[in-house]
């Protein structure tokens, strides 16, 4: 029995290193971190109860004692109480809908993950651990590789993007290299084809960062070579400056590569504006921020609320950033000063253990191989985002490098392993078995919640999925399910099934007899679910501008809709207060209630951080127009306009308002304009088809409106208009056209 959980328990770890690299599921919207933590927790818990019942069968517990736990064990109770007083909890300790990597149950499986090798596995048995690593390394690599030339038909690889996997085998290279110098013949053999590989990756994505770390771990391994001549013979050392060598070409000088493949360029915060918002967010008024900053994963937030104006005169001003410039910056927003001397603490303690294990004479040379790579590891939580596989690496490199070397804890008989007899009906006995029982009853309630989270995100995907497709009940359905679930906790559920239900509203009141009893329900429905992602998560100013814009959907539907958007929006504002959109769309609810003034003073605030937002001078331009001005807001428009030449919103507006103006030939030169920016620009060809019908041009006309047909074959409206053009009829006889919509949609509103 002993050995059979024995043998579960180290396959289960076994399963895990091999596995967690290459995993992913299409089932859910995160296909990779939120599978890989799920995989993580199920085989950890699984190794860990295995051991713990073998320790109790067996009658005696052996614990790898170790000076390094105590950092451990204080990061990880850091971690809980920055948890507690995070601004979303349950995302923090979860991890999705914010970043996974982050949350307090991936880094709880890690630090049992580090437990568990540190007691469940044998000096010599840690080599196999760190063999199937590297083999796993290699099929991610080559994964990778087969992605990038668009061999498999997947989004991204196995690790993330393109740069985050040359990142992760930059991390693995250094233990390769040492495998490759150190190893056995056949050893030797198959690290050399490995490590040949992952460097043509490097070579292939030749991202800066990557090269940088291959640097810092190819010096590494120098230094103590250099130091213990032991170690490496001198054609090693002269291949390890070649590759020094190389790092600081590609690395230092940034030489490119020519013919290499396109790869999708990863924008982020720069380490300056990333370290702003971090210190802004420990100066933020909420409890707990300056110790225990924001709550693990909830950087989006603190960056909404902290980004630079500078960021609007880019072509990402709408994007939130969901993690920094480095990890590292990360952990100093979200789980603030305490979070990050805790972390620090583990590296302080490592480092001094690592320098006196490899300064004694007799040293195994896998660790400096360990060493080297963990080097790597910090340095790219020093220089680049983390995710889970980046993060599993640091605690695999950690937990066999302190197995292969313990270290003393109080006095020298408790050095390395210690083992207790466990008699029966002894207070140890009694307290293995109370423990026992204890981490079964958790681990199950742990997998009865993941499960039901996992089952969620499955129902969520098949919600989104039927909204794509047009089936709007469908997707309240699957929505409700998922709601359901996680018992109405998470947000972006709440946030999404509002926005179908206002498509479930149109789809009603498209219906040749309206029915106040089928209207009313769907409304109902609409704002207690766009309430509902506030309450359960008040800092996301994606939830408050939701609810802003289901207020406004609503305006001809509910009396008083229009005080609750303004409410809306200004609490977005003060979480985003940088953002153009939410004062536009503030703007847009004064104009509703008559309030010309203040709506003016919105759309001014919207140009003043931003002063080429397209939004905000239409709508300043259909106030001249309302007043008579319409020169005005022409000659507004083109000022924009000339300002920003490539913007497809300010040329598309612009045609609009030399459309309304009957300026038929001006209007049609700007549509022309958008369509060339982007070919399959709907709404300009929509324009410019009906220029060319008041034109009499039928045939240019249907032209433009059979492309907008293949681009959106499910628009009723546009095949009514191609039968009144083909009949000879004008476009819109009979019909009551909804005018495109002018206005920006931000990434949390749901597009067909």
């Amino acid at each position: 029995m002993t050995n059979i959980l024995d043998k579960i328990s180290k396959t289960s770890i076994y399963l895990l290193v091999f596995l967690l690299p290459l995993f992913f599921l299409p089932w859910t919207t995160n296909v990779l971190d939120f599978n890989k933590q799920f995989l993580l927790i199920f085989l950890v818990f699984i190794s860990l109860g295995c051991w713990l019942l073998k320790s109790l069968v067996q009658g005696k517990i052996s614990l790898n004692l170790s000076v390094f736990n105590l950092p451990v064990l204080i990061y990880l109770l850091i971690l809980g109480l920055a948890t507690l007083f995070s601004a979303y909890k349950y995302a923090s300790f979860w991890g999705w809908p914010l970043s996974v990597s982050s949350a307090f149950l991936t880094i709880l499986g890690f630090v049992l993950f580090y437990f568990l090798i540190m007691n469940v596995f044998r000096k010599e048995e840690t080599f196999g651990l760190l063999i199937i690593l590297v083999l796993s390394g290699f099929l991610t690599a080559l994964f990778g590789a087969l992605q990038i030339f668009n061999i498999f038909p997947l989004s991204s690889n196995t690790i993330g993007t393109a740069n985050s996997l040359c990142v992760f085998i930059a991390c693995l290279l250094p233990l390769v290299l040492c495998l490759i110098f150190t190893g056995k013949r056949l050893i030797k053999f198959l690290m050399s084809i490995i490590g040949l590989v992952m460097l043509g990756l490097l070579f292939l994505v030749n991202f800066w960062v990557a090269w940088i770390l291959f640097l810092i771990g190819s010096t590494g391994l120098l230094i103590f070579g250099i130091a213990k001549k032991d170690v490496f013979n001198v054609k090693w050392i002269n291949l390890l400056i070649a590759l020094l060598i190389l790092g600081l070409f590609f690395g230092i000088f940034r030489i490119e590569i020519p013919f290499a493949p396109d790869i999708p360029l990863e924008i982020a915060p720069s380490q300056a504006a990333s370290f702003s918002i971090a210190g802004q967010t420990l100066k933020d008024n909420m409890p707990g921020s300056l110790m225990f900053g924001s709550g693990p994963g909830t950087f989006v937030y603190d960056y909404s609320q902290f980004k630079s104006e500078t960021i609007n005169q880019t072509a990402f001003w709408g994007v939130r950033f969901d993690s920094g410039a480095s990890d590292i910056l990360d952990k100093l927003a979200t789980t603030g000063i305490l979070g990050l001397l805790s972390f620090l603490g583990i590296l302080g303690v490592f480092i001094w253990l690592a320098l006196k294990a490899l300064t004694r004479k007799k040293q195994a040379l896998l660790s400096l191989g360990i060493f080297s790579a963990w080097l790597t590891v910090v340095a790219g939580i020093m220089l680049y985002p983390s995710n889970i596989s980046l993060g599993f690496l640091f605690w695999i490199f950690t937990a066999t490098f302190i197995a292969l070397n313990p270290s003393p804890l109080l006095k020298e008989k408790w050095w390395g392993v210690k083992t207790w007899e466990i008699k029966p009906s002894s207070l140890a006995s009694i307290g293995i078995s109370f423990l026992f029982i204890f981490i079964l009853i958790c681990g199950l309630g742990l997998f009865v919640f993941t499960g039901q989270k996992y089952a969620a995100e499955i129902r969520y995907q098949q919600g989104l999925e039927a909204f794509q497709k047009g089936d709007n009940q469908t997707a309240v359905n699957s929505l409700f399910k998922a709601i359901s679930y996680v018992n109405g906790r998470q947000d972006n559920y709440w946030r999404d099934l509002a926005q179908v239900e206002l498509f479930r509203i149109r789809e009603e009141l498209q219906k040749p007899e309206v029915s106040s009893e089928a209207i009313t329900p769907l409304v109902s429905q609409a704002i207690n679910s766009a309430k509902n992602a506030t309450d359960v998560a008040p800092k996301n100013v994606a939830n408050w501008t939701v609810r802003g814009f289901v207020y406004r959907q609503l305006i001809d539907l509910v009396e008083g809709v229009e005080d609750w958007a303004v409410q809306s929006y200004q609490k977005a504002a003060e979480l985003e207060p940088t953002n153009p959109y939410i004062w536009t769309e503030l703007g847009r609810i004064y104009l509703v209630q008559e309030k010309k003034d203040k709506a003016k003073e919105q759309f001014q605030k919207a140009l003043d951080l931003k002063s080429d937002y397209a939004p905000a001078h239409f709508q300043i331009a259909l106030i001249y127009i309302e007043e008579g001005k319409e020169d005005e807001a022409i000659e507004k428009m083109e000022t924009a306009t000339q300002a920003a030449p490539f913007d497809i919103g300010l040329s598309f507006q612009l045609g609009v308002l030399y459309y309304q103006a009957d300026m038929f030939e001006e209007a049609e030169t700007e549509f022309e304009r958008a369509i060339g920016l982007q070919e399959n620009y709907s709404n300009a060809r929509y324009f410019l088809g009906l220029i060319y019908d008041e034109q009499e041009d039928k045939a240019s006309a249907i032209f433009q409106f059979e492309k907008i047909r293949e681009l959106n074959p499910d628009n009723e409206e546009v095949k009514s208009i191609l039968a009144n053009l083909r009949a000879g009829r004008p476009a819109l006889e009979e019909i009551v056209s909804e005018q495109p919509p002018i206005e920006e949609k931000p990434e949390e509103q749901l597009k067909k």
